[in-house]
């Protein structure tokens, strides 16, 4: 009797132990696989945001001016003969970088600009060089005044106003004075990671009293949107930026 409790008591102590150790190999099983899967979820969770950044970097969009239509003058008939436009130019913050008062014949205002858009692997990447589409304006003109003829808004060749800084980028500069070069010379637009470089206008009839947006994205062209018509033109460099 006392042999079969022995053995008994050792037959349960392995049962125990067996049992426990099942336990612990299942648990600890669970655990790395939970692990895993938490790994698993961060990295998912990494490349999901850095789809959405890059995403994000390449539908954004930089205020580049606003125009207001502070006057218009109309013939015998109604038609609009006359437009007088303050145009406000923007930096990278929205704040106020210079102002001026251009007289168009007609109704249909166009923005003339040079453009140098990059590839859009590098404006996903967010390069701080090749990150964003470069505008020159370039000028303004309407229907009824021929582009050769239209006013002039930057300096031809120069850093435009909202990218200059104390130590103007040679990189930048190299571009805008080599821009008609890298237009025409597909590949010589390539090896400086330049997509494309070409002049583009946007135009629209406009009417007193509204204010007008132009906009740049950051991988595409120019944009003019009406902003409603309680906007001033004087709360421009308060608003804030895009």
């Amino acid at each position: 009797m006392a042999g079969f409790l022995r053995n008994l008591t050792w037959t349960l102590m392995l049962v125990g132990v067996a049992v426990g150790g099942y336990w612990w190999l299942t648990m600890n099983e669970q655990a790395r696989a939970l692990k895993e899967l938490e790994a698993i979820n961060a990295q998912l969770e990494q490349h999901l945001a850095a789809r959405q950044a890059m995403i994000d970097r390449l539908s954004r969009s930089r205020r580049m001016a606003h125009l207001h239509v502070n006057d218009q003058k109309t013939d015998e008939s109604g038609a609009v003969v006359k437009t007088s436009v303050l145009f406000i130019e923007l930096d990278d913050g929205g704040g106020e970088l210079a102002r001026q008062t251009f007289t168009i014949p007609g109704d249909v205002l166009f923005v003339d600009a040079l453009t140098i858009k990059f590839d859009h692997e590098r404006v996903a990447e967010g390069n701080p060089l090749l990150g964003h589409t470069l505008v020159l304006l370039r000028r303004i003109y309407s229907e009824l005044l021929p582009p050769k003829d239209g006013f002039p808004i930057d300096t031809p060749g120069a850093i435009p106003p909202g990218y200059a800084t104390t130590d103007p980028s040679r990189f930048e500069q190299m571009l805008w004075q080599n821009f008609w070069a890298l237009a025409a010379d597909a590949e010589r637009a390539r090896e400086v990671g330049v997509r494309v470089a070409q002049g583009e206008a946007v135009y629209k009839p406009v009417r007193t009293g509204q204010t007008y947006e132009l906009i740049a994205d950051a991988a595409g062209g120019l944009s003019l949107i009406p902003l409603p018509n309680t906007a001033q033109a004087g709360e421009t460099s308060a608003r804030a930026p895009r």
